[in-house]
């Protein structure tokens, strides 16, 4: 019988070499570490051959075939990870006489070796007889990795595909023949999106969806039941190609329920933390923009390998701070995939025995099958189609930074989740980026009137830039520079105390960001929390307000990461001041106090609310707070991921929090 949480085992040996020992090692393993499924490598890595002939893909066959075999009795069930599809990168190969595949072109001209163009015919007929001839086994899902995109191809510059059947494709679309100088430049033309941007990104989607039905067409043909999964990378630059997500999983899956292997940020150890952000704004974001009834079986990756690359500890901490994305368990990657394999000395596997009843005592109680509650951060898969380069120099200015207050809230102790429509009312949302371009003027006043609504600089700047500023009662904005000398830091107000100091301050130098000075409306109620100042304490301009009583300004932007955020904007007095700021404006959400990156992830089910805690500090939580914002009928109970955890409830209706660090713990409130 399966476990509620499914390890999946990624498996690596070099057939001829040291298949039978490490094949005797694998069976070990699988029993000390509880795993589920064993997913095996094939032309991976140090030992590809580029695209490998289905000569050379018998004796991976043989290989899987022989391991089936050993697996079943164990009643542990097979699947296969093909390494390739476009290639990741040509490292130093090119393509033989045998395969007359169409190279892949970068936005420069540049021809690729070994990539290929995805719409090539050819290699569609190839990649299909792949997945077709696995199809045959008794396989539980067929990979296809994560170079299946149209970006990061070594060395191409940005990706393609810009080769001679996508230039007659993007002409016929723009009814001219397009060189391609002409078409990068319209697609990335500063300022409003010309034309060319629709006509790359439906092409570029288009691309995508006809390879995956090359590959489900023919594995159908073979096999009914087969479930083929994709890895993914970060979705931000994914956007920028066109990604259509639930009609790409579903075009793949053709039938059968959508598998996801979602990319977990992080192949070397952080710090806890600063892996929380990302993952926060990555693999959740990437969760949340899948179908509804995809199979989530995240990447644990551990590259380049051994315990000077990622330790016991920190592995751990990925399995337990993954829970919240709803998964069905964890893909996991832990050895060389040169032919060393398994290395026992390691010790993993006793790790990954130790915290699997955890993972499925968390799986059992339903907790992250609620409703998400907390902060809606308002997202668009779109976003590449309507935001406004500012250079129209690189492919990168087509990501999307709709996903910054994804990283900022949680690290500030402020569950949240995403959502891609505005049709909300009685929420707290988050706007960053331009997302506001996605949605016409009715519904983003009307997102607006019925929300209480958290505004970046960025989004307030797009809401002048629509004519809609009035309705956040903005009546103009312009940016100061950072480390341009006008502001050095922002200071609380008067008579507001945070950090247990009047007139707090938080430093706006160097690792902040730009910062927005927004100058309001005369009629429109102004209640200013901070304000900028220069190094010469005079007042720059008004920082953190809330406008009218709803609108909250948060005033940074010109953000350059998509997976980090500003060092300085992680400040302990920003946290206070921005859970005062939801508060005052009436939201309603639980708030984590006094413990740095106490991330909480909130869910509600029909006979109770949960709050999952993790705490991706290397301190240990001791008298943190949990401040709730509904009654409790009786002191909750709790189930933690390791021994030292306390959940007790004051009179106050919060909740004291200990707990060890990078541990986390399952908190059930009854209604």
């Amino acid at each position: 019988m399966s476990s509620p949480f499914q390890y999946i085992f990624r498996f690596c040996c070099d057939p001829g070499f040291n298949d039978r020992q490490e094949t005797e090692a694998l069976l070990r393993l699988a029993e000390e570490a509880e795993i589920d499924e064993v997913c095996v490598f094939a032309n991976v890595q140090e030992l590809n051959t580029g695209h490998m002939t289905y000569e050379e893909q018998d004796v991976w066959l043989k290989l899987m075939e022989d391991l089936r075999g050993k697996l079943k009795p164990l009643k542990i069930t097979l699947s296969v990870n093909q390494w390739h599809s476009i290639m990741h990168a040509d490292l130093g190969k090119t393509l033989p006489a045998s395969q007359p595949f169409r190279p892949m072109v970068d936005p420069c001209g540049n021809e690729a070796g070994l990539c290929v163009c995805p719409l090539c015919e050819e290699w569609q007929r190839y990649i299909g007889g792949l997945y077709a001839r696995y199809a045959r086994l008794d396989a539980s899902i067929l990979w296809v990795e994560d170079d299946f995109r149209l970006h990061n191809h070594d060395p191409l510059i940005w990706g393609g595909c810009f080769c001679g059947e996508h230039m007659r494709l993007y002409g016929e679309q723009a009814g001219k023949e397009l060189t391609r100088e002409e078409f990068v430049a319209g697609v990335l033309r500063p300022g409003p999106p010309h034309p060319y941007r629709k006509i790359w990104l439906d092409v570029a989607r288009e691309t995508m969806l006809s390879a995956a039905r090359a590959i489900a067409e023919a594995v159908r043909a073979v096999n009914p039941t087969v479930k083929i999964g994709l890895m993914s990378s970060v979705p931000q630059v994914h956007a920028a190609e066109g990604r259509d997500w639930p009609s790409l999983l579903r075009t793949l899956a053709a039938g059968q329920p959508p598998v996801s292997r979602v990319h977990l940020p992080a192949y070397q150890e952080m710090a806890p933390g600063a892996y929380l952000v990302r993952f926060n704004m990555v693999s959740m974001l990437c969760a949340s923009l899948l179908p509804e009834e995809t199979e989530v079986y995240p990447e644990l990756e551990n590259y380049p390998y051994s315990l000077l690359s990622k330790s016991r500890r920190f592995t751990r901490f990925q399995l337990i701070s993954a829970l919240p994305m709803k998964l069905k368990g964890m893909t996991i990657d832990l050895y060389d995939l040169n032919g060393n394999g398994i290395v026992p000395e390691d010790g993993y596997e006793g790790m990954l025995r130790e915290i699997k009843p955890f993972l499925n005592r968390m799986q059992v109680s339903g907790a992250f099958r609620g409703k998400r509650l907390g902060v809606r951060v308002l997202v668009s898969p779109d976003s590449s189609y309507t935001l406004h380069t500012a250079h129209g120099e690189a492919m990168e200015e087509l990501y999307p930074r709709d996903a910054f207050f994804g990283g900022l809230l949680p690290a500030l102790g402020i569950p949240f989740s995403y959502v891609s429509s505005p049709d909300l009312t009685g929420e707290t949302v988050a706007v960053s980026g331009q997302v506001l371009r996605n949605f016409s003027r009715e519904e983003i006043t009307r997102l607006l009137a019925d929300n209480v609504t958290l505004l970046s600089g960025d989004a307030a700047e797009t809401l002048v830039e629509m004519g809609l500023g009035a309705l956040a009662g903005i009546r103009s904005l312009r940016w100061m520079r950072q480390n341009g000398g006008e502001y050095t830091y922002e200071e609380a107000l008067p008579g507001l105390v945070f950090r247990g100091r009047e007139r707090a301050r938080a430093s706006a130098v160097i690792s902040a960001s730009d910062a927005a000075d927004i100058r309001y409306d005369s009629e429109a109620r102004i209640r200013e929390f901070t304000a900028f100042f220069s190094a010469r304490r005079t007042r720059a301009c008004a920082g953190q307000t809330v406008v009218n009583g709803r609108t909250l300004i948060y005033p940074y932007g010109h953000l350059d990461g998509i997976m980090e955020l500003p060092p300085m904007l992680l400040n302990a007095a920003r946290q206070e001041i921005l859970q005062h700021m939801l508060r005052c404006a009436g939201s309603r959400i639980p708030m984590t106090e006094r413990a740095p990156y106490l991330i909480p992830y909130c869910f509600e089910t029909e006979e109770a609310r949960w709050i999952y805690l993790v705490n991706g500090s290397f301190d240990s939580v001791d008298g943190g707070m949990v401040s709730l914002p509904w009654p409790c009928a009786k002191s909750p109970a709790w189930d933690a991921s390791a021994v030292g955890a306390d959940v007790r409830l004051d009179d106050r209706q919060r909740l004291s929090i200990s707990l060890p660090a990078m541990e986390s713990v399952l908190i059930r409130l009854e209604k």
